[in-house]
């Protein structure tokens, strides 16, 4: 009150302090960072190993098993998983968001390093790194021309990539698709045997051949110079002519040595035409749509010089745009909202200059808010502006209840207008404050709670409404009292009105359930069957945490079968591509990206935007399907994403050999397609490629003087090659990699003729000691916590996880599984489970506080029962809601339960406050709940009116956290339960919280009355003894 007060004394400083705070919030919106989402800190590991032309039996054998055992002794490792290919290992940690990742990523790599003499010897690099929100790309660009691009790394390196590198803002950029040459010596296998070489004896020797080392310092008189013996090539030639044995024989007579591409195992198509991909990353802190303008006008001027000529850059995906789209639909919705607002206010007002105080919450309050989070260090992002948003119908509740209590005291004293504002606002100072406290305690076990993705990115939603209801409290307690005290006050409305007439049709149906005992029972029964009627849409209505996704970005997954040569794989994407071109019309297709390599492919295909679209998506899917070109390598299918990022329907079958887990994932895979809705499923990670085993006879190698490890090593050297020292050029480092000639690698038959050479020289062809088998061998191999693992994937078909989850289940658990082997649901079941745990227990924590609060704030705990009611009614609310409007029940209606619990007790606690001071006044408590009624009807409809119609842009339209992002979700679920909860305990509230307000407190009255005559009579038992 004291600031109240203050503020009517001295309007020039209030009117100041407020331009002043509203000043720094239009400066703060120049200066704060705007990103895409915040800059979070993933609470996890990565690991990777590159180790090139092995097997993913050797890379889990020899690598991944043990970098596992190493890293199991880390604490707080929830779950951690392993990928081994023929390429090299991935692991991945996942630890929980309190711990430090920074220093767990440091004390993995010190606890890899420990073990790094047992991992093999020709491993070059071994990656850790943790990742956040800010690390994915801001740009992905794809570079595409009528002519041949493979051999223009240098150009495109030096115009394209080195000059968006210098952009200010940008902190790298990765050029892939193209490579830089690199120097290959092709052995002869026939010269190498004709001179009977050895292998590990010539690759030694072009290793100490090229070498830079520092031999020390010399003085010589008073000069101090540096020794550096020159043993680094200086040109081809050199490499060419080094002497490989005595009799002068060069390398050059059993080697062709050239400066070539490296051969190509994989490619990129944009429309049709061979593409180069080009990705982009932001420092932090800095302005993405800022740093995404400037890397767009760079590109274009590098567009323009004369040898980029025919060379296109296509804007594949933007952040940028993403972030611009989706703010700038949020501010239409927000706007429209405001203005629906303001309309609503001036239709209960009926005077412009009332309305124009109320309405001054709004962008005071926004203001205050974006100075407060450049201050805090957030940046503004789709988080953030999601509080904002929504806080924009709330924004203006206190200043609704304020003025209307205000001009109802100006009414009754209109020649003391000061007087009469203090007295409003004392009147209603304990109902704002409660309902203020009430909508933001809700968010302080998101805050400070149990942490999961969603929680962790809801903080910066909660921040931003928290801000800005603290403001709007603020205002409410100063700048409006001011200005009301300073305008004529508004005449009554007259009875005869329409709100007149409802507002005596409200007090006579409140007067008519508290009249007789028989009107409070038919009233308790209505009451019940409101309850009761909430089975009907829970058991109807759909429920998926996560749901499955298909937006305005197909992908199309070939599920190519084994490995093929790069040229046959992309054979099959041109025919695909052929037909989706042939149909892009009837497709809605704007552009078509896609990618292959020897044993994968997929295509994107970027549909035109919502807005020009002719057809639905769900309908191109099915038309895409419906006549789709047959590729014999593979069977194309789409794949969808779940929102919020979720993994989508997995099963992990795990156990220890990597066969039998082949043939069991086959069976579950047969099992689950007889589930009705599931479809295209299949294992991750491909099927099973073919290997030549190369099996060594140790008895006979023995007898040769030769061990298993040699002969692994000489054929290793002979078909994967080696990687020799770099080659020091004019451009700067080019790799060099010494290998046999690919056409004496074609073969079994050269194979089984690979030389190899006895301690006494003798020369012994491969097949003499070991024997060569073509087998069925795994494209990847899988781990779980340290368990070999099988996952089986599919698609949902018009279902969620939670229909189908009891029939996989009844299938799995009737199969019987080996011994040592099992199931259990992938991670996707897991989130869906630990999210709907934690925001189930958010919600409880939040109801318990706001009781907390309000048991406080009115010194009683019966009134914050009566108030808690109506928490219950909207709940109900939103479920009919749901159900009426075919809404899915998913995570963002369950932040919008979170956000509704909040605000739905305001108004039970302006009604229960004035009830309240009505009694204290003297008023007869019956009297006082009907006239309580009568008072607060039209500040509740008034509030309650501004909220809903501030959220209806959101829930009409498809707009999307993340912009076109896929798995990003729709706000429209967390608006409608917003709405529709608020609404549906707006009228069960007005109606019933009034008559359980009367029950609890006749209980109060009658355990009183129980109370003191058990107290009457224990003083006249006692002396009756």
């Amino acid at each position: 009150m004291k600031a109240t007060e203050l503020a009517i004394r001295r309007p020039i400083t209030t009117i100041m302090i407020y331009v002043a705070l509203a000043v720094v919030g239009l400066i703060s919106l120049r200066l704060l960072p705007l990103e895409k989402f915040p800059d979070i800190e993933f609470p996890g590991i990565f690991i990777q190993i590159p180790f090139e032309a092995s097997t993913p039996e050797e890379v889990e054998q020899v690598i991944t098993r043990p970098v596992e055992e190493a890293l199991a002794t880390l604490s707080g490792v929830k779950r951690m998983r392993s990928w081994s290919r023929e390429n090299g290992a991935e692991l991945f940690l996942e630890f929980g968001w309190e711990q430090e990742v920074s220093a767990k990523g440091i004390e993995a790599r010190a606890k890899v390093d420990a073990i790094r003499d047992s991992l093999p010897a020709d491993l070059e690099r071994i990656l850790v790194f943790t990742g956040s929100t800010g690390d994915q790309p801001i740009m992905n660009l794809r570079i595409s021309a009528d002519r041949d691009l493979s051999d223009a790394y240098d150009l495109l390196d030096r115009l394209v990539k080195r000059r968006v590198e210098r952009v200010d803002g940008v902190s790298r950029v990765e050029l892939y698709g193209v490579n830089p040459r690199e120097i290959r010596i092709l052995l002869s296998a026939d010269r190498i045997a004709a001179h009977g070489l050895d292998l590990f004896q010539l690759r030694e020797l072009l290793q100490k051949s090229n070498f830079s080392v520092s031999a020390g310092r010399l003085t010589d008189g008073s000069q101090r110079l540096n020794v550096r013996p020159i043993g680094e090539f200086r040109s081809i030639d050199e490499v060419r002519d080094i002497i490989v044995d005595g009799a002068n024989l060069r390398l050059r007579d059993v080697a062709d040595v050239e400066l070539r591409q490296p051969d190509r195992f994989d490619g990129r198509h944009l429309d049709r035409k061979y593409a180069i991909g080009l990705d982009v990353y932001k420092q932090p802190g800095a302005n993405l749509v800022e740093v995404a303008r400037r890397v767009t006008a760079e590109v274009e001027r590098a567009t323009d010089h004369p040898q980029m000529a025919g060379i296109q850059l296509f804007e594949l995906e933007s952040a940028a745009d993403g972030v611009t789209s989706s703010l700038s639909e949020l501010l239409k919705a927000g706007a429209l909202g405001a203005s629906l607002a303001f309309i609503v206010l001036f239709l209960f007002l009926r005077n412009l200059t009332t309305t124009g105080i109320v309405v001054l919450a709004v962008p005071f309050s926004v203001l205050i808010t974006l100075g407060a989070m450049y201050f805090l260090g957030i940046s503004l992002n789709v988080m953030s502006m999601m509080g904002l948003i929504l806080a924009v119908g709330m924004l203006v509740d206190n200043g609704v209840v304020v003025t209307e209590s205000i001009f109802r005291y100006r009414t009754m004293m209109p020649d003391q207008p000061h007087k009469a504002t203090l007295a409003g606002v004392r009147e209603v100072w304990l109902a704002v404050i409660a309902g203020t406290l009430t909508s933001i305690i809700v968010f302080v076990p998101v805050v400070f709670g149990a942490k999961v993705d969603i929680t962790v990115f809801l903080t910066h939603v909660a921040i931003a409404i928290c801000v800005a209801l603290t403001a709007s409290l603020l205002i409410a307690q100063t700048l409006i009292p001011m200005l009301a005290a300073r305008i004529r006050a508004p005449a009554p409305r007259p009875a005869a009105s329409v709100l007149g007439r409802f507002t005596e049709r409200y007090v006579r149906t409140i007067t008519w359930t508290l009249a007789r005992p028989r009107n409070r029972w038919l009233t308790a029964g209505a009451m019940l069957l409101v309850v009761a009627s909430a089975i009907l849409p829970i058991k109807l209505m759909t429920f998926d945490m996560f749901p499955q996704e298909a937006g305005r970005k197909l992908l199309l997954e070939y599920h190519i079968e084994g490995k093929h040569p790069v040229d046959r794989t992309e054979a099959a994407v041109d025919l695909i591509e052929d037909y989706l071109y042939a149909n892009r019309e009837a497709f809605d297709i704007r552009n078509v990206y896609s990618y292959y390599a020897e044993e994968r492919a997929q295509s994107t295909l970027l549909l035109v935007p919502e807005e020009e679209a002719t057809v639905k998506t769900s309908e191109i899917i099915e038309r895409v399907m419906e006549n789709l070109p047959e590729i014999v390598i593979g069977n194309p299918s789409f794949k969808f994403d779940q929102q919020g990022g979720s993994e989508g329907f997995s099963i992990q079958v795990t156990g220890e050999s990597t066969e039998v887990l082949k043939q069991l994932s086959r069976e579950v895979v047969r099992l689950l397609e007889s589930v009705e809705g599931l479809a295209d499923v299949r294992p991750e990670g491909g099927t099973s490629d073919m290997e030549i085993q190369v099996q060594v006879d140790r008895k006979r190698a023995a007898l040769l003087g030769l061990d298993p490890e040699t002969v692994a090593r000489a054929v290793s050297v002979a078909l994967r090659g080696e990687k020799l020292r770099d080659f020091r050029g004019e451009d700067g480092e080019v790799d060099v990699r010494l290998a046999f000639r690919a056409s004496d690698r074609q073969s079994l038959e050269q194979l089984s003729d690979l030389p190899l050479y006895t301690a006494d020289g003798e020369r012994v062809p491969l097949g003499s000691v070991a024997r060569l088998e073509i087998v069925s061998g795994l494209q990847e191999i899988q781990r779980l916590d340290r368990k070999t693992a099988a996952v089986v994937i599919a698609n949902l078909n018009d279902t969620s996880k939670e229909e189908v989850q009891p029939e996989v289940e009844r299938l799995l658990n009737a199969y019987s599984f080996p011994p040592g082997y099992g199931w259990k649901f992938g991670r996707g079941f897991e989130q869906a489970d630990e999210t709907q745990q934690i925001m189930v227990q958010n919600i409880l924590l939040g109801v318990a506080l706001i009781f907390l609060v309000m048991a406080a704030l009115f010194e009683s705990t019966t009134y914050p029962l009566c108030i808690i009611t109506s928490i219950a009614f909207s709940f109900i609310g939103v479920f009919w809601f749901f159900f009426l409007t075919g809404t899915t029940f998913s995570f963002m209606a369950m932040i919008g339960l979170m956000i509704l619990i909040g605000v739905v007790v305001n108004n039970g606690i302006v009604l229960v406050d004035h009830i309240n001071n009505l009694r204290r006044g003297g008023m007869p408590r019956n009297e006082a709940v009907v006239q309580g009624g009568r008072d607060r009807l039209r500040p509740i409809l008034m509030t309650v009116a501004t909220t809903i119609v501030g959220l209806i842009p959101l829930a009409v339209s498809t707009t999307k956290v993340g912009g076109d992002s896929i798995g990003w979700p729709a706000y429209f679920p967390m608006a409608r339960a917003i709405i529709g909860g608020l609404a549906f305990s707006t009228v069960t509230s007005l109606l019933l919280v009034p008559f359980i307000y009367v029950l609890l407190d006749d209980l109060q009255r009658w355990g009183r009355k129980v109370m003191a005559t058990a107290r009457r009579d224990t003083p006249a038992a006692a002396s009756g003894l």
